[in-house]
């Protein structure tokens, strides 16, 4: 919590507090929650199953920042902290509360609006296996200008399944819209649609139930199918809405989870799909369609009335792919100077708008490399580099299509220049994209190109020490060891691959893979072999003396093994780089390290 400034405290939850904090310096504001373990192990399983929160990426989903550990002296109790982007909105719990107390009824359109975003979200991330376990009214935020909504908040299944938790601990709001099965610390994606069926019932019943009736009501449905038609009955009776909207709600609110319909059940029913259609979701399988002449105007158009195209029909996949297309042909000199900075934000408007469709991503990858290349040529390029929507949208392009490799390589080359900026490399680091790195790699050892960009980028990635990559360390060092037996003899990629595994190497756990790896012969024999096929190449030899150098300070349990490799190297390589101050110095320090 130190690089954060405590602005507010909001109070206690169910499972922790929460604070608006700001950024040290005067900068962003964050939400971060603080959630008390029971003990260590409960704190690294929270941590690790939280890692997959990291990767959302949706409009009606609530960015999480980073997740990790302190230790409050005070009360002797290990924390677990969640730090989330900032709505100043509101949240639906208030504007419910508003419209109950004003006794008005909330108009079907925003109920319609509410559940095609909500369905939207909870169909993306159901599909990545992850369940919210923790959707009530005030986790879903509410910004008033169009109605928009976002949930946020997620319960990772450690703290969720807590009995000692759920049964001092839960707040009597999250009961009330928790699914039967939940209450006996039983979750699934079903759990879900349950809450936001309560969610729905509560927003149907402002103008004629108060808070108390309502939060009876709720608790009775859990066990009483006749307590919701007998309320759905009154409210036809009182309020009016559709029928279509009678026929959803008691399904989605079926006691037993098998009855009870999935996000993909959902999307099959008509007035969901209306829900979507009215939020222009693709899932809705309604297409925009142009307006006549667009498509002609764009391909005779100069190119500042393409960015105007850009900007005026965001969301038609066709003239965002066209308008692409003309930018990928742009030449400076022919066309005249673009704004890149606002070039690159309609660049990634149009890729995380259209997500779906690879053409666009690929296109739009493209257009990407070639901005960024003219940024980098300019002395300010600092803004246009380290943009947090440029970064993350690269790392949903790249997660969204693993196993596309023109479209992944790409990506790569595109973040390798952005990382020049600290300020990029720290959110790419952020969003958990080393663990996608390594998954490329895993993937790509046959792909020499492709390789090298990912040790490129591991060595930016891996240079902050922090518990959520020591969690993949392990992977990453058997990767670039088998990248490097398949590639001994490539002088490039090993001094490349040799960097990586000395960043890595700076973390005692990765060191130690390395010197005693689960599989497979010692990471030091190998270093031996590379050294006899490069011994005449500086550059690499200096490479292998850093990362022994990383080696011989974690080499304490087993220090006959690294003497027993290291010490004839040593020898021989002050013997032929004597007149090479930096590599004897190396040499130097890799045996007075040992010996000490």
């Amino acid at each position: 919590m130190n690089k954060y400034k405590v602005l507010e405290e909001w109070g206690a939850g169910a499972f922790g507090v929460t604070y608006l904090v700001e950024e040290s310096g005067g900068g962003r504001k964050f939400a971060v929650k603080k959630v008390e373990c029971m003990d260590e192990r409960e704190g690294n399983l929270t941590l690790e199953e939280a890692m997959s929160l990291l990767e959302l990426q949706h409009p009606h989903i609530c960015q999480y920042k980073e997740f990790f550990m302190v230790w409050d002296n005070k009360i002797s109790s290990l924390f677990f902290c969640l730090v989330m982007d900032y709505c100043d909105g509101g949240n639906l719990e208030r504007m419910v509360q508003e419209n109950r107390q004003q006794g008005t009824i909330i108009n079907e359109k925003i109920i319609q609006r509410f559940l095609g975003q909500i369905i939207d979200a909870l169909n993306y991330i159901h599909k990545k296996s992850i369940s919210h376990r923790n959707l009530k009214p005030s986790n879903v935020l509410w910004k008033r200008d169009g109605d928009f909504f976002l949930i946020s908040d997620f319960l990772p299944q450690t703290l969720a399944t807590d009995e000692m938790k759920m049964k001092i601990r839960v707040d009597p709001e999250r009961k009330i819209f928790m699914a039967p099965e939940s209450q006996e610390l039983l979750y699934s994606d079903k759990s879900d649609i349950w809450s936001v069926g309560c969610m729905v019932l509560d927003m149907m019943t402002t103008s004629m139930k108060t808070d108390t009736q309502i939060t009876g009501i709720l608790e009775n449905v859990k066990g009483d199918p006749l307590c919701l038609q007998r309320t759905l009955e009154e409210i036809q009776d009182k309020v009016g809405y559709s029928e279509e909207l009678y026929q959803l709600l008691p399904w989605m609110l079926k006691i037993h989870p098998k009855e009870r319909p999935s996000t993909s059940d959902l999307l099959r029913e008509p007035y969901v799909l209306k829900c979507l259609a009215l939020i222009g979701s693709p899932l809705s399988g309604l297409k925009k369609t142009l307006p006549p002449g667009v498509l002609e105007e764009c391909n005779d158009s100069s190119i500042d009335n393409i960015i105007e195209i850009m900007k005026s029909y965001t969301e038609f996949e066709d003239a965002q792919l066209l308008a692409l297309k003309h930018l990928n042909n742009y030449d400076p000199d022919r066309d005249g100077l673009l704004d890149i900075g606002d070039t690159i934000q309609l660049v990634s408007l149009a890729m995380r708008t259209h997500k779906d469709s690879f053409k666009i991503q690929c296109e739009g990858g493209r257009v990407l490399h070639s901005l960024i290349s003219q940024a980098l040529e300019k002395d300010d390029n600092e803004e246009n580099l380290s943009r947090e929507d440029l970064v993350l949208t690269l790392v949903e392009a790249a997660r969204g299509y693993p196993q596309r490799e023109e479209l992944i390589a790409v990506i790569l080359s595109v973040m390798m220049m952005i990382s020049v900026s600290e300020a990029a490399a720290e959110t790419l680091r952020r969003s958990g994209f080393l663990w996608d790195l390594v998954r490329v790699l895993e993937r790509s050892l046959e792909s020499r190109d492709m390789c090298q960009s990912c040790c490129a980028l591991i060595w930016s990635l891996a240079m902050t020490e922090n518990q959520t990559e020591a969690r993949c360390l392990n992977n990453a060092v058997s990767v670039i060891c088998d990248l490097l037996k398949k590639y001994p003899a490539d002088g490039g990629l090993v001094e490349s691959t040799c960097t990586s595994l000395w960043i890595l190497g700076m973390k005692e756990l990765a060191a130690c893979r390395v010197l005693v790896p689960v599989t497979g012969i010692s990471g030091l024999s190998l270093i031996k072999e590379l050294y006899r096929l490069h011994a005449d190449d500086p550059e690499i030899v200096e490479n292998l003396c850093l990362l022994l150098s990383e080696m011989a300070q974690y080499g304490s349990a087993r220090p006959e093994l690294l003497l027993q490799h290291i010490d004839q190297l040593m020898s021989d390589i002050k013997e032929r780089y004597d007149s090479l101050e930096e590599i004897t110095t190396l040499a130097d320090a890799v045996l007075t390290r040992l010996n000490s």
